[in-house]
């Protein structure tokens, strides 16, 4: 559960076994192709110097790019609208993918299918065509009970009609100001929240209107081509039409099923091949070529190189050698491939969407995980609403992303937990301990202190543990300033603890330390604050104690000390929320159970339970979740985490 290693490969082949070697490593789906050219400007390509590849280094004085083959999208977008018009929805099949690919082949053999079902794809086309027009003319519609002939009014020698949509805002405009516009406008319906205007000008006036018109935004409905008669004719005529339209189509799949069985396969191995055809050229536009070899550069996990190494070494003449990610370029970023087990794996998306961690950095995603089912669950904890939390994430798993689906059933376990410790079952207490006499519960309401303090503990472990985050990461880094000096560093730590220590004296009378050592290590961790960059400067020899100059530095130190101070304070009182929240979960409850007291009856107890659950769960629990991000993004990310990487994105189908 970690961030894991990369290397670079540098691959090179024979010319004609480019697409070979290509289609491959997509195939193993582990692979990042860069463009070679940032390896080869910056003399990193690296080919293993030995008599044998003497004409491969040799070779590489006449290397040039690969450019897009574009005539792969007309094929691809040829064979889909033949398909499309035979209503068939191809399968995708690795198994056809591999072995000798000819896109001249393919080329040939999808024209010929698409000759075959030439005529039925003319026809489907224009069909579909005809129907959206008359789709488009549904918005006739909302002037079904208007008895006017639309014909005598498009045919009316001195005067235009413009028939289409106007939004309220501009149709009132255009009413406000009818001193200046010698036009009638008509406000006859609203069709799909739209509003639909008739709209009657002169024709000495059709430039004037032109312009009028397209200053509002108005929206035209071509009625040139279209059955012209009374509205309510016109909509008998447009469903008539329709059917006989969606009639054929469905004759001409009948008359083409058989055909359609036939070549089904075929449609499925030639669209297969084309999907890898067009992902291959994708590669091709990053690899370098002489007119004898191929030149690739690519991310492969550390790991995976073995498997590498199996897929391409069949060629002989095939080379391959590989480089630690810090022997790369750093003018190369190092992409952060992530891999943390199924549990945590949604919680990437998250941690992502704050940032994706640096290739150097510790991943978060563990901590993030679990505190964040911690923080949720104290916040909106409840067995029943949390149940519906969990089944909510299972149905809506084939609906949205996995990720988001994994978020709800995993924050609803946490809902779960802590509905068992606060005795809540769909806002009722003691339905639990009844059914489980254990002394494990606290109820909020009456633990007020109790909830809000453990809320503040709670927040100050977080907040040591981003301490200690903040650390290695800096450290990795080399920067000595921030990863020990800083306020984010060991002595951060140290002066956090100081200050806690101190206020636990003040208010229980607990001495851990002597006071008086307390306030001397305060002040040698403002002081070590103050002057961090010239002392770090100084243990690692730099030969300028300051980035800038010193009076600069010191001002702006000591608006940082005054800052270091407020957001100890405010990072470690903010988590006190948790325990607020808590109790408003409660209080919620509490409003809706008084509602139905008033009401007095046994259906308005029913009406008011399903009312108040619902609102809770969608309000409070959308509340609650962002709520969570908050302390997390804000109280503990901003102390150790940059999140200024890239993802390591495969290439693959």
């Amino acid at each position: 559960m970690a961030i894991k290693k990369l290397a670079m490969a540098n691959i090179v082949c024979p010319r004609d076994r480019l697409d070979e070697t290509i289609r491959d490593m997509i195939l193993l789906e582990k692979c990042e192709f860069i463009d070679t050219f940032l390896e080869i400007n910056e003399g990193d390509f690296s080919i293993g110097i030995s008599e044998e590849n003497a004409d491969e280094i040799l070779d590489m004085e006449d290397i040039v790019p690969l450019k897009e083959n574009k005539e792969i999208k007309q094929v691809i977008q040829k064979l889909e609208t033949t398909m499309m018009s035979l209503n068939y929805k191809p399968t995708v099949h690795k198994k056809h993918m591999y072995g000798e690919h000819d896109f001249e082949k393919i080329k040939d053999d999808v024209e010929k299918l698409c000759t075959n079902f030439e005529n039925q794809t003319n026809e489907v086309l224009q069909i579909n065509s005809e129907i959206e027009s008359l789709r488009n003319l549904e918005v006739i519609e909302c002037m079904k009970n208007i008895d006017i002939d639309l014909r005598e009014l498009i045919e009316l020698k001195y005067f235009t009609l413009k028939f289409g949509f106007l939004t309220r805002e501009k149709a009132k405009r255009i009413s406000q100001n009818y001193d200046n516009i010698k036009a009638i406008v008509l406000h006859v319906g609203t069709y799909e929240e739209k509003e639909v205007n008739l709209i009657l000008s002169p024709k000495s006036l059709d430039v004037e209107m032109g312009r009028i018109l397209r200053s509002t935004n108005f929206v035209e409905i071509d009625l040139k081509d279209a059955f012209l008669s009374t509205p309510k004719r016109m909509i008998e005529h447009n469903k008539n039409e329709l059917t006989k339209h969606y009639q054929r189509l469905d004759e001409i799949q009948e008359l083409t099923k058989k055909d359609i069985k036939e070549k089904s396969n075929f449609m499925d191995i030639l669209y297969s091949k084309l999907i890898m055809e067009n992902r291959i050229d994708q590669v091709r536009t990053k690899v370098a070529v002489t007119e004898n070899f191929a030149y690739l550069s690519s991310w492969v996990p550390e790991g995976f190189t073995d498997k590498i190494d199996q897929t391409l070494q069949k060629p002989p003449e095939t080379l391959v050698t590989y480089k630690k990610s810090n022997e790369v370029s750093s003018n190369i970023p190092v992409p952060t491939f992530l891999k943390n087990n199924a549990f945590f794996k949604p919680f990437e998306m998250l941690v992502n969407m704050y940032g994706v961690p640096s290739y150097n950095e510790v991943d978060p995603t563990l901590f993030f995980g679990l505190a964040y089912i911690l923080l949720f669950g104290a916040m909106f904890g409840d067995l029943g609403q949390g149940m519906v939390i969990v089944l909510a994430g299972l149905l809506i798993r084939k609906k949205v992303s996995a990720d988001f689906s994994g978020i709800l059933t995993r924050i609803g376990i946490g809902s779960m937990f802590f509905g068992i410790i606060y005795d809540s079952f769909f806002g009722y207490e003691n339905v639990i301990s009844s059914i489980l006499p254990l002394p494990i519960y606290l109820r909020p309401m009456e633990n007020i202190n109790t909830m809000l303090i453990s809320s503040i503990v709670l927040g100050v472990i977080l907040v040591f543990i981003s301490y200690g985050y903040s650390i290695v990461n800096k450290l990795r880094l080399g920067d000595l300033e921030e990863g020990v000096f800083g306020r984010n560093g060991i002595n951060g730590v140290v002066l956090l603890s100081s200050i806690l220590l101190l206020v636990l004296k003040q208010m229980t009378n607990i001495s851990v330390i002597p006071s008086q050592l307390l306030y001397v290590l305060i002040l040698i961790s403002v002081i070590l604050l103050v002057f961090k960059q010239p002392i770090s400067n100084k243990i690692k020899k730099e030969e300028r104690l300051y980035e800038e100059n010193a009076s600069s530095y010191y001002i702006e130190s000591g608006f940082n000390l005054f800052e270091t101070f407020l957001s100890i304070i405010s990072n470690t009182i903010s988590f006190i929320r948790v325990g607020a929240f808590a109790l408003n979960h409660v209080g919620l409850f509490i409003a809706f159970h008084t509602l139905a007291t008033m009401i007095g009856s046994t259906g308005g107890n029913i009406a008011m339970f399903f009312l108040g659950n619902i609102i809770i769960i969608g309000l409070e629990g959308l509340v609650v979740f962002i709520q969570g991000l908050r302390l997390f993004y804000y109280e503990l990310f901003s102390k150790y985490y940059t999140g200024d990487g890239v993802l390591f994105t495969p290439d693959k189908l």
